[in-house]
């Protein structure tokens, strides 16, 4: 038996926010000790979508996992498993992971599996689901990822320029097209806390504060930081995947003019390299349309080319927070 995706789907909000946005006047260019500044490397947007206030993420992965669920004429009732996360959450635990299987219908015997793996959930969902499926322990999968980051910005450093909201979703099952072949992965715990999400205290204008909602209750913010975290977004960040993805091509007998790309998309610095040292025949990428959609990005993007997608295999490549870094490949 050969495990495929059966059906995709993806929804992001109306809502547009482009370069001139008011919100980014507050991105200060602050230089590491190298004279670099985290602003200058989140190059190439122009628009990303963005949750307003009183919007639900949960809505957004709902109308996804509909869609994908539609499009592979598979019932919530055959679902088995799902898989995927919601960040940011809201609660701390559980995650609204288990709102989607409330809000589907899905049945009582259907085992949520949420995956804290910023910002590579997609791919270890669907590594997860497809080990499931061939062990014989489940028939369906559905994949829900979905982020509402814009919220969780802090506008002063230079990353928040990429961020957009946005949800994805996918159903696997027996299938002879878009099946998983293989994937490869690597772990370098050494960089780990070079890029966080954590509550902590912001200096603006000479004051120390705390982000608060209305409540007044402190709110988590991500971080890139200016020593550690720079330097992982130019070298393993920047030379990681494109190290694994030939590796991984190889073991097949692959070169890049046989795959479709798709590969988180955080900057046009990013993109641009990774597609020199690939050389794929296509590059499946919204950067300029949706922005950075950290972990929702691959099954948005899946979603939004699944119909137009010519190469003979598909590979999807993750980088993340930990700091590791993924990459599945698909036979289409």
């Amino acid at each position: 038996m050969t495990v495929g995706i059966l059906g995709t789907g993806y929804s992001v909000p109306p809502h547009i926010r482009t370069n001139d946005d008011p919100l980014f006047d507050q991105v200060k260019r602050v230089v590491n000790s190298k004279g670099i500044a985290e602003k200058d490397l989140f190059t190439g947007l122009r628009e990303r979508r963005y949750l307003k206030d009183g919007e639900q993420l949960e809505s957004l992965m709902l109308d996804a996992a509909q869609k994908a669920l539609s499009q592979a004429r598979v019932s919530p009732a055959e679902i088995d498993r799902i898989y995927g996360y919601a960040s940011v959450s809201p609660y701390l635990t559980p995650n609204a992971l288990y709102a989607i299987h409330r809000d589907l219908g899905l049945p009582q015997h259907t085992l949520v599996v949420p995956i804290n793996s910023e910002f590579s959930n997609f791919l270890l969902s669907l590594i997860q689901a497809w080990e499931a499926i061939l062990a014989g322990h489940c028939r369906y999968a559905l994949i829900v990822c979905g982020t509402n980051w814009t919220r969780y910005m802090d506008y002063t450093q230079g990353h928040a320029l990429s961020v957009g909201d946005g949800a994805g979703a996918v159903v696997l099952g027996p299938s002879t097209s878009f099946t998983l072949v293989d994937y490869a992965t690597q772990t370098l715990s050494e960089q780990y806390g070079a890029m966080v999400m954590q509550t902590r205290p912001l200096l603006l204008n000479g004051r120390r504060y705390l982000p608060v909602d209305e409540q007044n209750v402190p709110l988590p913010t991500y971080e890139i930081l200016l020593e550690s975290g720079i330097h992982s977004f130019q070298t393993a960040g920047m030379e990681g995947p494109p190290f694994l993805i030939q590796q991984l091509l190889q073991k097949h007998g692959l070169t890049g003019e046989n795959v479709a790309l798709l590969t988180h998309q955080a900057s046009r610095l990013m993109l641009d390299y990774w597609a020199q040292r690939i050389r794929p025949k296509e590059y499946l990428e919204t950067l300029e349309r949706f922005g950075n959609m950290t972990m929702a990005t691959y099954p948005v993007n899946l979603a939004y080319f699944f119909h137009q997608i010519t190469a003979e295999y598909v590979v999807l490549a993750a980088v993340g927070v930990g700091f590791h870094q993924t990459t599945v490949l698909l036979k289409r």
